[in-house]
């Protein structure tokens, strides 16, 4: 005689038996008792693969696809399922087909084994500092600031050995096509990958974790599954899979990943564990995106640390509350502040009343997903100090398109503003006059005015920082601003007359104009001072 192609591995600690091909049990042996708790002579009249009577009844349908199997299709494989007289307790078996010399089959050679029910995760075991030295573990991965890849690939073996599972996958959103790309893995055939890695929504089963963050767990994947699809479950089958689960990465309420894992064997997931796949899937998918910015700040920095330290500019960043995250070397001169002092500043430590307010407001801007086009000019005092006006042009940090930090270039205009004289007459006509006062850039865009000059044309100072300073002129006046005012300032740097302004509400009424240049060391415009003064009917008519 021979026994198939497949072989009989070494299973010394398991029961063996022999079944002829109807189905009758021919031998087995003494460790039964251990299973069954009777005798081997009283097996021999209870266990019958015709009958199956030994066999819970929801299992006896895939015993007898089994058995068949092994007679028919010379397989061996091994299935799990519930015994009918013994509540809880879950056998498994082996069947290998034997052949005499002329290939006729004449019996079946197999072996039981017996499983008690457990979990996974066996909370009883633990105590809560256990659990949370377990994902203290997790976040000490991240902690090492490997690259992304590497310390996702470890986060998914640390979480294998957590729960107890064989192997599995960690997809993550691709924001642009929606689907779910493996990013790491454990122990999945080349196959599998070309055919699953990437996950869309034809994946009916993963429906639930996609659009609702719900644990899926599918105990057994030769059963029927709703909705599963036949090539798929193919797949699975031939990569070993029986049991698995799809577990949301969710970040900030936000599904971020699915964390696949699977067992070779049928596990009966329960609702202590899919509550607990669920923590497991925030805290990973927390950690995740905790490894991804520490993986592009390194990146960053290693590509731009050179140029920030050698940058004239101010270079700096900051989060929506306005504390310090980091400021370059440049930064930290021009305020006469160490690196470790300014990271425990705020950047309203720094500024003016006035230029508070106006920083307030454009923080605000940003925070609502406005994009900030203008230049904005605040004064600024050093820590000895001293007064400087700075240039700042800002931009938002986003993250899954929404405004989380700030970050922008500055530039000292002290140091280019040589006539200080400009500097202190803007200072006395801030605080002083009461007519109005507005500083625009070198494209004429606003980037301060004083309360007197917002009153004036009926407007509040935040409506008008970033518009054009032609808000302020009657559309009947155009002609003069183009062909007067503007070729004026051009050619001279300077203008002063009477213009037909406009108030916001469209009363029109006389006003004179003081408009002055401030040129660089070449003559080009930095900023325009205007200063602005009512005037009464009469003295514009005779002006006309």
């Amino acid at each position: 005689m021979n026994i198939s192609r497949h072989g009989i591995p070494e299973i010394f600690e398991n029961t063996h038996f022999l079944v002829d091909k109807n189905g009758k049990l021919m031998y087995i042996d003494k460790t039964c008792e251990n299973i069954f708790n009777v005798r081997p002579d009283e097996c021999l009249d209870m266990i019958d693969f015709s009958t199956l009577e030994w066999v819970h009844s929801k299992d006896r349908e895939k015993v007898r696809e089994n058995f068949q199997s092994a007679i028919n299709e010379d397989t061996c494989s091994k299935i799990e399922y519930n015994l009918a007289s013994m509540e809880g307790i879950t056998l498994s078996h082996t069947l290998f087909p034997i052949y005499d010399n002329g290939g006729k089959l004449v019996s079946i050679h197999g072996f039981f084994e017996k499983h008690q029910p457990d979990n996974l995760l066996e909370l009883e075991k633990y105590n809560v500092f256990e659990i949370l030295e377990l994902f203290n573990q997790i976040s000490l991965i991240v902690s090492k600031e490997n690259p992304f890849e590497k310390t996702i690939s470890e986060l998914l073996d640390k979480v294998l050995e957590i729960i107890k599972m064989e192997s599995g996958g960690i997809y993550i959103l691709n924001r642009e096509t929606g689907n779910y790309i493996l990013t790491v893995h454990s122990t999945f055939s080349e196959e599998f990958l070309q055919k699953h890695s990437e996950i869309t929504r034809e994946w009916k089963s993963l429906l639930p974790v996609m659009d609702e963050g719900k644990v899926v767990v599918i105990q057994d994947v030769l059963a029927p599954v709703p909705y599963a699809d036949t090539g798929r479950k193919m797949s699975a089958i031939n990569e070993g899979f029986r049991s698995f689960a799809g577990i949301p990465l969710i970040i900030e309420n936000s599904i971020n990943g699915i964390l696949m894992i699977s067992l070779s064997g049928i596990h009966e997931f329960t609702e202590l564990e899919k509550r607990l796949f669920s923590i497991i899937g925030r805290q990973l998918g927390n950690f995740i995106k905790q490894a991804n910015l520490i993986d592009q700040l390194h990146k960053s920095r290693e590509t731009y640390q050179d140029l920030l330290d050698n940058a004239v500019d101010i270079i700096y960043t900051h989060d929506l509350k306005g504390n310090i995250l980091s400021m370059n070397k440049a930064g930290l001169d021009t305020l006469l502040i160490d690196k470790k002092d300014i990271l425990r500043s705020n950047i309203r430590d720094f500024m003016t009343e006035e230029s508070q307010e106006v920083a307030e407001f454009v923080i605000n801007l940003l925070a609502q997903g406005e994009e900030i086009r203008f230049p904005v000019i605040l004064e600024v005092i050093r820590t000895d100090g001293a007064r400087l006006f700075i240039e700042f042009n800002i931009q938002p940090i986003l993250e899954d398109g929404k405004p989380v930090a700030v970050q922008g270039i500055a530039r000292n205009l002290d140091k280019r503003l040589k006539a200080e004289q400009n500097i202190l007459i803007f200072n006395k006509a801030l605080n002083l006059t009461l007519d109005g006062i507005d500083v625009s850039d070198a494209d004429y865009n606003i980037t301060f005015i004083n309360e007197a000059g917002a009153k004036m044309f009926g407007y509040s100072r935040m409506e008008l920082i970033g518009q054009h300073v032609s808000i302020f002129y009657a559309e009947e006046d155009m002609s003069n601003f183009n062909e007067n005012v503007m070729p004026a300032m051009k050619k001279y740097g300077y203008w002063n007359g009477l213009i037909l302004g406009r108030k916001k509400d469209g009363t029109a009424f006389p006003v004179e104009v003081t408009l002055n240049s401030m040129m660089d060391e070449k003559g080009e415009p930095l900023v325009n001072l205007a200063i602005f003064r009512k005037r009464n009917k009469l003295s514009y008519e005779k002006y006309q």
